[in-house]
């Protein structure tokens, strides 16, 4: 009797030890299943793998960057040239050509926002490869079936989905070779710069030899050549990307409230105001100092020449945080030198002047390229940012050389025209030290708010 009282109070004390512990994992079982069903019930979202190091898949991307930006400025190039050709053959008035030679600013303008959307709904690789194709058929409609409506269409096709490449590239380099920023850029920005100086060379000997259409439809092997490693790239990520994954529904910030996004939207809108009416009326500017069409056209080559020691100086120097600030400001006050020395310098010197302005833009440009990637903390966040920038930055480029066509018609002069640019060269450096901030958006918004 006393074994039987003895073991059922052993067994009982047992148990009163054992509740505390199923109690425990009965606890742990229910937060478990509440959290799986809050798992289940909430939005789907990812957030892009960014891989640090050297992937082993870098040399592939390298190549495929320079082999896309070799195509995302010289179908656009090669139109300036063959404008007289163009106009007498088709028949069309000259206002008709200034359109179609703005149309690609504008493009990109209206475009620029709509890259990093789809590049968050689809991905980045599966835009870019399908922006090549979209240029194939741009190429391929304007100079296969020339005609005033096709040259329209085929430059609208082409500039759309350049626009995708502009917008994409500085993201993608932030999510695949983030250390890398900086070369990736260099070689994106020196594909632009060689393509765009071979296609301006040799548009006008290929069209005497075998017709305008030839120099605009030639650029389809070297788009054809760029899309087998996007092909392969993409086949890469489609293999390594989780099953069921997909992209980011949207990104984490609206760049488009953000005062430090609009400071380098804007920065990045006047390097390409100046760029583009510096390419524009230089010729005149110093045609109207005295020197010859051809002397005028050599110094237009020299500005495209000594525009890669601009790329080389920003995307290898070694500097970080308030060193790329003091950065940004130098490389803008070479643009603002080169922009006074148009207006104010003697015609013996300007070799110097349109060298130092060629330096300036593109270390702006690829400067600003950097800072896409540099100044977010995803490639959703530079995507957005770096639509939004050339967004801002090719609609003011777009009329801005009307502007200072307009205020040719006022002064008379070509020369004195130069004076708005240093003018706009001067704001530019007044918003350089703010728009290389070593802080990111989201630093800068947290800011913004502990502030008020």
């Amino acid at each position: 009797m006393m074994e039987n009282e003895e073991t059922t109070s052993a067994g009982d004390k047992a148990n009163q030890a054992a509740d505390p512990l199923r109690a425990g994992q009965a606890e742990s079982l229910r937060t478990a299943a509440l959290r799986a069903a809050d798992a289940a019930t909430a939005p789907a979202t990812q957030t892009p793998t960014v891989r640090r190091g050297w992937p082993k898949e870098g040399w592939l991307l390298l190549f495929a960057v320079a082999a896309l930006a070799f195509n995302l400025r010289s179908p656009i190039v090669t139109i300036g040239p063959l404008v007289g050709m163009i106009r007498d053959d088709l028949g069309v008035p000259g206002s008709f050509m200034g359109f179609v030679t703005a149309l690609p600013v504008l493009a990109f303008a209206l475009f620029s926002p709509w890259a990093a959307r789809l590049g968050r709904r689809h991905g980045m690789e599966n835009v870019l490869v399908a922006s090549l194709v979209v240029l194939m058929a741009g190429i391929a409609l304007r100079s296969a079936l020339p005609s005033p409506l096709t040259l329209v269409l085929g430059t609208a096709l082409l500039s759309a989905a350049i626009a995708m490449g502009n917008v994409l590239l500085p993201a993608l380099a932030k999510r695949r070779l983030p250390e890398h920023v900086n070369l990736v850029v260099a070689m994106m920005t020196a594909g632009m710069l060689v393509s765009s100086t071979l296609a301006a060379s040799i548009a006008v000997p290929l069209a005497r030899w075998q017709g305008w259409t030839w120099p605009l439809g030639i650029w389809m092997l070297t788009t054809g050549v760029a899309l087998v490693p996007w092909l392969r790239i993409r086949q890469r990520h489609r293999a390594a990307a989780p099953a069921g994954s997909a992209p980011a529904a949207s990104p984490p910030l609206n760049v488009w409230r953000i005062p430090a996004a609009w400071a380098l939207s804007l920065y990045m809108g006047l390097q390409s105001l100046v760029f583009y009416a510096v390419v524009g009326f230089t010729p005149s500017v110093l045609q109207e100092k005295g020197l010859s069409a051809e002397q005028a056209g050599n110094l237009g080559a020299l500005f495209q020449a000594v525009s890669l020691l601009g790329v080389v100086a920003v995307s290898w120097a070694p500097v970080r945080g308030r060193g790329r600030q003091w950065l940004s400001v130098g490389i803008s006050l070479t643009v603002l030198a080169g922009s006074l020395g148009l207006w104010l310098g003697s015609t013996a010197t300007q070799w110097l002047w349109v060298s130092l302005a060629g330096i300036g833009t593109a270390g702006v440009f690829s400067l600003c390229l950097i800072l896409f990637a540099e100044r977010t903390d995803s490639p959703a966040e530079a995507a957005a940012l770096s639509g939004m920038a050339q967004a801002v930055g090719y609609g003011i480029a777009a009329i801005g050389p009307l502007g200072v066509g307009v205020l040719y018609d006022l002064l008379g002069s070509w020369t004195q025209t130069m004076g708005l640019l240093a003018a706009l060269s001067l704001l530019e450096c007044l918003l350089a030290w703010s728009s290389a901030s070593p802080k990111t958006l989201a630093q800068t918004l947290a800011g913004h708010r502990r502030g008020r």
